[in-house]
């Protein structure tokens, strides 16, 4: 597993100080813990399956963890996302367990349940980039290909008009929701960001595991008509590698093995169409 690195905003700093003026010191505390718990999760999870990672940056908004390569795709972004909320269930039930035994902790884990609860169930809408919209698009993904981003993003629009509409519906109440209301502008404009290199893959093998325990070796085939992107797309980070490009009656016309196929897809533009790796100019 690679180094953990946390770096924190200035946003941050505006948050923790206002939240002093008001007297929210204890429940800035454990909210953040619990951000910083949910993305440890997904940190946790994102190596353990050999995608590279840079940090975890804490904000005023919360906590992202931030890669340097292509998206995750596929069974492996289901699992990355959903780790976060399963780490803040986990932590609820922690709570509930030493209520159980220590029912005076509830007086001071009251605080952290809330948050972690809280965090979880926001975090499991079907809306991107929410934890439950990126393994939505990863559930999609596997029937409707590209287009399972653009779904998933419709279905954020839908859901951000109608927790809008409930804003809507009670400032003509005794109980004006504010927060649902900028909440529901959070979402809505959630669906027009583009992807953030957030868990991102990255193509190199992770070495310690391979030495210990051993990987699976996949042999992938192309067309020279493909593109060394449609290759890194199928380089889920968990086996090894190697490449064959065939012609129209599946004859091979090149093979790349696994340290050459890691270099290229590292080092060549990944819009380089595989023909011009059989026959460089």
């Amino acid at each position: 597993m690679e180094r953990l690195k946390i770096s924190v905003q200035p946003s941050f700093w505006l948050f923790i100080v206002v939240a002093v003026i008001f007297r929210q010191g204890y429940f800035a505390t454990m909210y953040t813990i619990a951000v910083l718990l949910h993305e440890c999760a997904h940190y946790a999870v994102a190596n353990r399956l050999f995608y590279r990672t840079t940090e975890i940056r804490l904000d005023i908004f919360g906590a992202v963890l931030y890669g340097d390569f292509q998206d995750v795709y596929g069974a492996d972004r289901i699992k990355i996302a959903l780790a976060g909320p399963a780490a803040n269930f986990c932590l609820c039930l922690l709570c509930l367990a030493l209520w159980w035994v220590f029912p005076d902790g509830y007086y001071y884990t009251e605080v952290f349940f809330t948050a972690n609860l809280t965090m979880a169930c926001v975090n499991m809408l079907p809306c991107y980039p929410l934890d439950g919209g990126r393994a939505l698009t990863g559930v999609l993904e596997k029937r409707i290909g590209a287009k399972a981003l653009a779904v998933t993003k419709i279905c954020t629009v839908v859901i951000s008009l109608a927790v809008f509409g409930v804003f809507v519906l009670s400032l003509f109440t005794d109980t004006k929701l504010f927060a649902l209301g900028l909440f529901a502008i959070g979402l809505f404009s959630g669906a027009f960001v583009r992807g953030r290199r957030s868990y991102e893959r990255s193509a190199l093998i992770n070495r310690e595991y391979f030495y210990k325990k051993g990987m699976e070796r996949k042999t992938l085939v192309f067309d020279g008509g493909s593109r060394l992107s449609d290759v890194a797309k199928r380089m889920q980070g968990n086996y090894l590698y190697c490449l064959e490009v065939v012609d129209d009656d599946m004859r091979v016309l090149a093979r790349f093995g696994i340290a050459e196929l890691e270099r290229l897809v590292l080092t060549e533009p990944l819009t380089t169409p595989l023909k011009e790796l059989v026959n460089p100019k």
